[in-house]
């Protein structure tokens, strides 16, 4: 039986009362930036970061990235390993050229999420308006990225499978992990139901992918408290008050 979902609040109604009163917002959406991107590589017009000319430093960075992480996939075939890790350190050539294009814009949107979220000297955290930026300034920067991760993870899938490819993911994704921030949750509501299960390790899931366009550790950290934040919504949502169950839960109680 197809599992039921709890919606979520639109997030419609809230960021048009707080259009105003976020910046330099984008014209197109994510969902648009992201096919845009797609539509402009199908017919070979390529961005600037599809071919890079990298520096001799970061070609060697890459290259030990991609031996690394094929070598985490644990495969059984030397041949395939090398193919894979040719994939992987080309994937993250243009991470890192991407990240010399949209860095500016990418750094002044993180740092308005983290200063709306912000509870320093007093202040109360903001959080539909870091709601906001993520959804206006931070999700269509990433989007602009996503066609070249889902290319890669076609790519991976087609020669070694989802389970080796995961088992990459899960290295690249080591700290804080998917597995592990999910078992956490778990451990803080072991009544949850299956569907709300299911939506809370999809955005985990979500976020280990949307980390292959990080180029450092941080910013791994970044993009999954993007989605934590975003299931803690939910699991007040759904009912379990997310701040007493993580309260509890540290405390060991």
């Amino acid at each position: 039986m197809k599992p039921k979902f709890h919606p979520i609040p639109s997030a419609a109604a809230l960021l048009g009362a707080l259009f105003l009163s976020t910046t330099s917002l984008p014209a197109e959406s994510a969902a648009v930036v992201a096919a845009n991107t797609q539509a402009a590589i199908d017919r070979g017009d390529h961005p600037g970061w599809w071919s890079p000319d990298l520096p001799d430093e970061v070609r060697g960075d890459v290259v030990r990235k991609g031996d690394q992480l094929a070598a985490a996939m644990k495969l059984d075939d030397e041949d395939k390993t090398t193919k894979v890790a040719g994939l992987v350190s080309e994937h993250f050539g243009r991470v890192w050229a991407w990240h010399q294009q949209v860095d500016e814009d990418l750094d002044a949107a993180w740092e308005a999420w983290d200063e709306a979220r912000s509870n320093a000297d007093g202040k109360e955290k903001d959080e539909l308006k870091a709601l906001a930026v993520m959804t206006e300034r931070i999700d269509p920067i990433y989007a602009s990225f996503t066609p070249q991760i889902q290319g890669l993870l076609r790519k991976l899938h087609e020669e070694v499978g989802e389970e080796a490819t995961n088992r990459m993911l899960d290295q690249y994704t080591r700290s804080p992990g998917a597995e592990r921030t999910y078992k956490a949750y778990l451990a803080m509501i072991p009544e949850m139901k299956e569907d709300e299960k299911k939506v809370i390790w999809d955005r985990l899931a979500q976020a280990r992918e949307d980390s292959l366009a990080a180029w450092t550790g941080g910013r791994i950290i970044k993009i999954f408290k993007k989605y934590k934040v975003r299931n803690e919504f939910s699991i007040d949502y759904f009912g379990y008050d997310y701040r007493k169950r993580y309260k509890q839960w540290a405390s060991g109680g």
